[in-house]
């Protein structure tokens, strides 16, 4: 069961970070959008952070209740 939690730990990092670097790479787009005045592409930046906050919550919250489908 050690195993487990270990394993559900790295994978809810795992997604935190992946939500981080969405959330990043959305911000890279946001401030793109405004240097060229494009506001498509600070739509797409905002959509971005928005989604990389979403799986960064599900990362935190959902991930970690997988442990709860294996209690023996």
């Amino acid at each position: 069961m050690e195993f487990l939690n270990t394993v559900v730990s790295y994978a809810s990092m795992a997604v935190m970070v992946l939500g981080a670097g969405v959330a990043i790479s959305g911000l890279i787009n946001m401030s793109e959008g405004k240097a060229q005045h494009n506001a498509g592409k600070q739509d797409e930046g905002m959509s971005k952070i928005v989604g990389g906050g979403a799986i960064i919550v599900i990362g935190a919250l959902l991930v970690p209740q997988i442990t709860t489908l294996f209690k023996v």
